[in-house]
């Protein structure tokens, strides 16, 4: 019987502990947040506020994280979409979606995206035209992607921009297809038990990128 009591006293305490360290851990996703807000980095404040809403125990933290995400997520998007906007040319090929092939171009114009190609004297040859909206914000997605959006065959997309050597790229990925299976593109470099092969492989892009078309 003591002893049985003895468990239970000790579950108890591991159980307080354990919820005073997620309340603590809480604390700092959103005052970290706050710092990031106050810097003008709001994608960083929002997935900090986003951890102080998915993780935690203390209600209060939680609902002032959401107002803080409810405020930051429309701005985020209409950001997002000005960095999208205009047309793109495919730089390096590195891997297809499947089914189905990345375009020579792609083309944003606020809801819409084109994929299209040239002709030998550069007439746009459209491919595929979605009207995309973004997903819906999910608090119990401790990494929710801003940048996600859902084509109307329900395809799940992310379109990210990321500037490099002076110039912006775009990273375009399949999330999910038309019927459901998530696609995964698995990188086994930092399994590369040499470390200089690592380090160089590491280097390489993996990526199919775009860049800007002016």
């Amino acid at each position: 019987m003591k002893k049985i009591l003895f468990i239970s006293i000790l579950l108890v305490f591991n159980y307080k502990a354990i919820a005073q360290k997620s309340t603590s851990s809480q604390a700092e996703a959103f005052q970290k947040g706050l710092l990031y807000l106050k810097e003008g980095k709001l994608e960083r404040a929002f997935s900090f506020f986003n951890m102080a809403n998915s993780f935690g125990e203390n209600d209060e933290i939680k609902a002032l994280a959401f107002h803080k995400i409810d405020s930051l997520l429309p701005i985020i998007r209409k950001n997002v979409l000005k960095e999208w906007k205009g047309n793109w040319k495919l730089k390096e090929l590195n891997y297809n979606p499947f089914p189905g092939s990345f375009s020579d171009y792609i083309s944003f114009d606020n809801d819409r995206i084109v994929f299209y190609k040239k002709d030998s004297v550069s007439n746009k040859i459209i491919t595929r035209t979605e009207f995309f909206r973004f997903t819906s914000y999910d608090p119990s997605k401790s990494n929710f992607d801003v940048r996600k959006v859902i084509f109307k065959n329900e395809e799940i997309w992310s379109f990210t921009v990321i500037k490099k050597n002076r110039k912006l790229r775009l990273y375009p990925k399949l999330i999910r297809d038309s019927i459901g299976r998530r696609k995964v593109l698995i990188d086994e470099r930092g399994m590369i038990m040499d470390k200089k092969l690592r380090k160089k492989e590491l280097k390489k892009e993996i990526y199919t990128f775009y860049l800007k078309d002016n």
